[in-house]
C-alpha cells in the first residue's frame, strides 16, 4: 500500500507502525473486535496505568500497516466498527477515503477534516 499522509489529528498509541491507519492514544477500550478483525495489523500492548502505575492496562495499536487488499478491507472494517472512534485514517488514498466515507466514517478521515475544516 502506497499512500501519502497528513498530520494525524490525534496522538497515536506509542510504538505504532508508521503509516495512515492509527489508534488514538488512550482511546481504545479493549473490546477485542479490532484484534479479531485484523489480527495481522493490530495487537495489544500492556503498559502502566497513568493513574495507578502499579496496575497494567491493555491498549490496541497498529502493529503493522496493511499490505494487501484484504488487510486494507479489514482495517476499513475496524475503523467503521470502532465503538469509541479510536481508529482513524490520516492517509490520502482516494479509494480508501471513498470506502471510509461510504462506511459512514468521514469523521475518522483526518485528510478530509483538514482539507474541508469539517
Amino acid at each position: 500500500m502506497t499512500t501519502g499522509t497528513v498530520t494525524p489529528l490525534y496522538e497515536r498509541e506509542p510504538n505504532s507502525a508508521p503509516g495512515p491507519f492509527y489508534v488514538v492514544k488512550d482511546a481504545c477500550i479493549t473490546c477485542s473486535l479490532p484484534i479479531e478483525t485484523a489480527p495481522k495489523n493490530i495487537k495489544y500492548r500492556q503498559r502502566p496505568c497513568t493513574t495507578s502505575p502499579e496496575r497494567r492496562t491493555n491498549h490496541c495499536f497498529v502493529s503493522r500497516q496493511p499490505k494487501t487488499p484484504q488487510e486494507i478491507e479489514k482495517m476499513i472494517e475496524v475503523v467503521a466498527a470502532s465503538c469509541v472512534a479510536a481508529y482513524r485514517y490520516c492517509g490520502t488514498d482516494l479509494e480508501i477515503l471513498r470506502r471510509l466515507v461510504e462506511a459512514g466514517c468521514r469523521d475518522r478521515c483526518d485528510a478530509l477534516i483538514q482539507y474541508t475544516g469539517k
